[in-house]
């Protein structure tokens, strides 16, 4: 019951997020990197976990520049049947084009541990007030950060639109204690 709900829940997000233009996007997604440049999180992190966007979701290719401009390592996730994900060292590199779904090379980067990650910034379809997070469904996140080091700091990106009033959450549900959205940054939890 609740899969059929979440599913109709992430249909819901996907056509709230596909009514804003893609200048719209590129504006939030410019205002949320200012946000997070000032915050003291993404100061004092030197291995930051980042994603790499994909269309409908905020960007994080300008994230990624200043992160390796400031010499902060950076890694990105990859999914590891039967492990979950995993965390690859990825330096100054040629990515795809924006909203091709990718994942690091293991020939390419280095494999870094979750304990290793100061500061993680995680993506969803949606959040609600308490934090919780609607995922793509696989619970690969939630895993992963059920299994961070307690001294590092997660940051759900979001577009505002991404807020429901309340959504449905598991007991294996990883509530995030803080989002920005292009209104601003948030404390949750």
């Amino acid at each position: 019951m609740a899969g059929v709900k979440k599913g109709a829940l992430r249909d819901e997000m996907r056509a709230r997020v596909a009514r804003l233009s893609e200048e719209e996007r590129r504006c939030a997604s410019q205002s949320m990197e200012k946000i997070l440049f000032d915050r003291v999180e993404w100061k004092q992190a030197s291995v930051v976990g980042l994603y790499l966007s994909l269309t409908d979701e905020p960007q994080t290719r300008g994230l990624l520049k200043v992160a390796w401009a400031e010499g902060k390592k950076v890694c990105f996730p990859k999914i590891d049947l039967g492990v979950g994900l995993t965390w690859w060292e990825v330096s100054n590199c040629t990515l795809p084009e924006t909203g091709t779904l990718w994942e690091p090379s293991p020939d390419l980067s280095t494999r870094r541990s979750l304990e290793q990650i100061e500061l993680f910034i995680v993506p969803g379809r949606a959040f609600d007030s308490r934090g919780v997070r609607l995922g793509r469904g696989g619970g690969h996140y939630d895993r992963a950060l059920s299994r961070r080091s307690r001294m590092s700091s997660v940051i759900g990106m979001f577009f505002a639109e991404q807020e429901l009033e309340e959504l449905p959450s598991e007991p294996h549900d990883i509530p995030l204690p803080a989002v920005i959205t292009q209104l601003g940054w948030r404390k949750l939890s």
